[in-house]
């Protein structure tokens, strides 16, 4: 009798001890996942927007940042696609892209606000609104025109052509607003902002 009873004890101790363990174990574990998995956006990130940079240099891509390039039209046409594809990269990983043109030429997307540095030939800094959506990247792709009255085109086909050529800076900028599966998991409205900034020279 005292031996069923030994072992009953001991399970019931092993039960308490699991139960007061587990939890720690389950958030250490989601949190590794967690960070294992913002590391890989980071990188991502970078790589999505130097290769959209490296496209919006080119002469091609002049008309327009979401449209295929003028170079489809040729007799042999291109096989290149839009600017902003180069931000899909992430689309894999259950991230979406938000892209918008500009309603002026000298003011950025309505999801995010512009600070110009003090050095107009230098990119500004950016600011995601409040309201924007996690798990996305919003995509900002401008011009720094270092001619006689330095200024910021932003991207508007409404407006003309998207850049005027002269060898400016290209300035893409991606911000991913992202919610750890944790976060959401525990009810936490917690988000980080990922920023991934290229600056390249138009080659027109």
């Amino acid at each position: 009798m005292r031996s069923v009873s030994r072992h009953v004890s001991a399970a019931g101790q092993a039960l308490v001890e699991f139960v007061l363990v587990a939890p720690i174990v389950l958030l250490l574990i989601g949190a590794t996942v967690d960070i294992g998995r913002g590391l890989l956006l980071y990188t991502l990130l970078q790589g999505a927007s130097r290769d959209t940079a490296r496209q919006a240099t080119l002469a091609y891509y002049n008309g327009s940042n979401s449209l295929p390039p003028d170079c489809t039209a040729l007799a042999t046409p291109c096989s290149l696609s839009s600017a902003i594809n180069g931000a899909h990269a992430l689309d894999s990983l259950g991230v979406s892209v938000v892209y918008l043109d500009s309603a002026a030429t000298n003011t950025p997307p309505t999801y995010g606000t512009y600070v110009a540095n003090a050095d107009p030939t230098q990119p500004g800094a950016i600011t995601l609104l409040p309201g924007d959506a996690s798990n996305t990247v919003y995509v900002f792709i401008y011009e720094l025109d270092s001619s006689a009255s330095p200024v910021t085109e932003w991207g508007c086909s409404a407006c003309g052509p998207v850049r005027t050529g002269g060898h400016q800076r290209v300035v893409v900028d991606l911000k991913l607003k992202w919610q750890p599966v944790l976060a959401r998991f525990l009810g936490i409205p917690a988000t980080v902002t990922f920023d991934s900034q290229t600056v390249d020279r138009l080659e027109f």
